[in-house]
């Protein structure tokens, strides 16, 4: 009986890991509009954790081109990067992928990626203004979104994250030189925020 039971359980994780190989493998599982968040490796990475409380510290949007996925995501310059090399550049290679909770119109993900390729080329904001002359990660995928009429989530202001971490103080301090620029009330969103949105649902994960 151990012997049956012990096969049994061998199979099973052979073809549960078979399973998650081939997702793994197979991009075409994902869709054009679907949001993929990791853990990047900048050095502001840890910043955004201390600040946000989260893991998730960079987001971009799934779209393809020819049959190959890509992710459109603000980074130094805003730009187009394989989804391969987005997973390969987070931290371990782990990610996660959410998506919309009900199916998009071809005139939804047309909006969304056509303004996101307006944005190609645009310089990373470093202060998270929410201005349209620079962008960064989560401003760049909310606002995609938000040409297509879909509000991800609600905005905050830089007064709801946490400002007191000693690494988030000295990187206010040194992007802004002009002390009247920073504003408590300056509108933001964080990539957990879009993460924790009751309009999306998680479907792949290997954190």
């Amino acid at each position: 009986m151990k012997t049956i039971i012990k096969t049994i359980t061998i199979a099973s994780t052979v073809l549960l890991s078979s399973i998650s190989c081939s997702f793994k493998t197979k991009p075409e599982s994902f869709k054009d509009g679907d949001i993929i968040f990791h853990t990047s490796k900048s050095q502001q990475s840890k910043m955004l954790k201390s600040a946000t409380g989260s893991n998730l510290t960079h987001v971009g949007v799934i779209f393809y081109k020819n049959g190959l996925p890509y992710v459109i995501e603000a980074v130094q310059p805003v730009k187009v990067t394989s989804l391969n090399s987005f997973i390969n550049r987070g931290e371990n290679a782990k990610y996660k992928v959410m998506r919309y909770e009900t199916e998009l119109t071809n005139e939804d993900k047309n909006k969304m990626i056509s303004w996101g390729k307006k944005q190609l080329g645009k310089p990373y904001d470093i202060k998270f203004q929410w201005g349209d002359n620079t962008m960064y990660c989560s401003e760049l995928v909310w606002k995609m979104y938000k040409n297509a009429g879909i509000e991800l989530c609600e905005t905050k202001k830089f007064s709801d994250f946490n400002l007191t971490n000693e690494k988030v103080r000295q990187a206010i301090k040194s992007r802004f030189k002009n002390k009247n620029e920073f504003s408590l009330n300056e509108v933001v969103v964080a990539p957990v925020d879009i993460y924790n949105s009751d309009k999306l649902n998680l479907i792949y994960s290997n954190f």
